[in-house]
């Protein structure tokens, strides 16, 4: 008698159900979209890095008003985030969340002594804003933190705010797009969040996409810039996508 046969019914039913309610876990990887809610904090200090959350950053006191807080478009492999990040979330599924720590190697590096630089503090006579420890100058096109100010000179740390921290990352895949043209609808939204993303209309016929803006885009700053970023980003990242037309329509009113 096999150890099947010794199953009771009810048994049975539920190891099935168990199996069908298990379903299977989506493979990530180079070029998959994902919309991801993020929170980064240095580990010695706590201090908020960046987040995606509004209420994070409001309690944080780095809150901003022109930036747009809700879950930022990921494509895996390109960069739009921290690598060690990505390599987090090609693990996760929907729904997931992990906090995970990221060495200052893979984060932003440590800090190198070289680029800590020493100044008369006659140099800065033209500078307007306060000269206090802990300001940003700009010295010959390069920012920099002062560090500390004595006996005549400054001491200007031209190393990554970043530099030298370990991170503490807190991530939670919110969505995985398989679907073209949301894809193309992301991309829109990433490069023009101030426009709704239901204002833009899309035809998707592959080898071509058509892409017609909204009127409140057409005054946006840098939109020449924006639109070359979106084509060249439909065009590496939506498989079958070689032409991207982009229509500004003028109606005249009567």
């Amino acid at each position: 008698m096999s150890s099947e046969d010794l199953e009771t019914p009810k048994e049975k039913g539920s190891t099935g159900e168990k199996q069908a309610s298990e379903a299977p876990k989506p493979v990530l990887s180079s070029g998959s979209f994902l919309l991801v809610d993020y929170t980064i904090r240095i580990k010695e200090t706590g201090e908020l890095v960046d987040t995606t959350s509004e209420k994070e950053a409001r309690e944080a006191g780095i809150y901003d008003a022109s930036k747009l807080y809700k879950p930022r478009l990921a494509i895996i492999g390109k960069g739009m985030l921290l690598k060690a990040i990505e390599d987090e979330l090609v693990t996760m599924s929907v729904g997931e969340s992990k906090t995970f720590e990221i060495s200052p190697e893979k984060a932003f590096g440590q800090r190198d002594p070289t680029k800590v630089k020493v100044y008369p503090i006659r140099k800065f006579k033209d500078v307007e804003a306060p000269l206090v420890v802990g300001a940003r100058v700009n010295i010959n096109g390069k920012e920099g933190i002062i560090r500390s100010i004595g006996s005549g000179r400054v001491q200007v740390d031209f190393n990554p705010y970043l530099a030298g921290k370990t991170l503490v990352c807190n991530v939670t895949i919110k969505k995985i797009i398989t679907d073209d043209k949301e894809k193309v609808q992301q991309i829109l939204h990433n490069r023009l969040p101030d426009v709704d993303i239901q204002k833009f209309t899309i035809e998707l016929a592959p080898p071509e996409v058509v892409i017609t803006l909204p009127e409140e885009a057409y005054l946006l700053p840098n939109l020449q810039i924006a639109k070359r970023l979106i084509a060249k980003e439909i065009q590496e990242n939506i498989q079958g996508i070689e032409r991207v037309k982009v229509i500004e329509l003028y109606t005249k009113q009567t």
